[in-house]
């Protein structure tokens, strides 16, 4: 991303490299949508759970990520998005396009100083 990019999906190219010639940047040979994470969700304060429940889901609540348009969401198997993906996950909006599924659950949340929830995630 350049110094005119905003963060947003915008800002990269969906198109896949032709061939390795093509490719930018470093090959690790690791299938990153294959593999599982940890990571501390942002915007929990903003978004629907907590907006309307004042609290933040209990460790242990079953979790699964969805691209809502704009983010990538963590949601309850409600449907209710506790929060969204660093962007440093943007890859998996291109993982779930290509029939990969995630799920997982939360690890821990607290409201005090401020609401924040931890998940780990793992491709289903």
């Amino acid at each position: 991303m350049g110094s005119t990019g905003a963060g947003n999906f915008s800002d990269y190219s969906s198109r896949q490299p032709k061939s390795d010639a093509e490719q930018t940047g470093g090959a690790s040979g690791i299938d990153k949508c294959g593999t599982a994470f940890s990571t501390s969700l942002d915007e929990v304060a903003r978004c629907y759970y907590y907006v309307n429940s004042g609290n933040v889901p209990v460790p242990g609540t079953e979790v699964r990520v969805n691209f809502n348009g704009v983010r990538l969401a963590v949601e309850t198997v409600l449907s209710e998005e506790i929060g969204y993906l660093p962007t440093s996950f943007n890859y998996i909006k291109f993982c779930i396009s290509s029939g990969f599924t995630y799920g997982g659950t939360i690890v821990s949340s607290q409201t005090v100083p401020f609401p924040s929830i931890v998940v780990d995630i793992i491709p289903i």
